[in-house]
């Protein structure tokens, strides 16, 4: 939030690594690290799950899945030319907040899990309504406020990314369990020729 307002009242939006709404700005970077980061700790806690814990191995790969799905989109952007992209978007943040919520239930790092999940969610509503909000009370985009409503959105992002990720790492289990095997039957000697029985 304070690069995207130094660069609006220092440099008038200039820089662009700083520039929140820039497509390949640090935080647009940095979130875009954290999703990668999270779908793959999303597929290692789906393996690392013992055979016991089948609904939350379910939960795992479904947050994989969805990790990818958002991935995908924040690479491509590709919410920008679908029309009346939250309708497909809000439903993909709901499901990755049930996934996660699965897999964290009772365990640590449950609570960095749902106020991630709650800031990614807040940030999505900025994302949607902030401009209506802000054009309804005359505010333009070369406006301090308007700035303020792209430093919000992204803000609470990254900030609900890197809390995900945080509670992600607590999260996978550490080895892949495996059920013992069975011990084997003790085998037989084998006489050999000569041996007197």
């Amino acid at each position: 939030m304070a690069t995207q307002l130094l660069d609006f009242t220092a440099w008038n939006l200039r820089v662009r690594a700083i520039d929140a709404s820039y497509e390949w700005s640090w935080s647009h970077v940095a979130s875009t690290t954290c999703i990668a980061i999270g779908t793959v700790l999303c597929v290692a806690g789906a393996a690392r799950t013992d055979s016991g814990g089948r609904g939350r191995r379910r939960a795992w790969r479904a947050a994989a899945v969805l990790m990818a799905v958002l991935l995908a989109d924040n690479v491509t952007r590709l919410h920008e030319h679908v029309p009346h992209w939250p309708i497909v978007y809000a439903p993909i943040v709901v499901g990755l907040g049930v996934a996660m919520a699965a897999v964290a239930a009772g365990r640590p790092g449950a609570r960095l899990v749902q106020g991630a999940v709650g800031l990614l969610c807040l940030s999505l509503v900025i994302h949607v309504a902030g401009p209506k909000a802000v054009s309804a009370l005359g505010w333009s985009p070369t406006s301090l406020a308007f700035q303020v409503k792209v430093a919000l959105k992204e803000g609470t992002e990254l900030a609900g990314w890197v809390l995900l990720l945080s509670g992600l790492s607590r999260l996978v289990p550490l080895g892949v369990r495996r059920p013992r095997p069975a011990p084997e039957p003790a085998s037989t000697a084998t006489r050999g020729p000569g041996y007197a029985a």
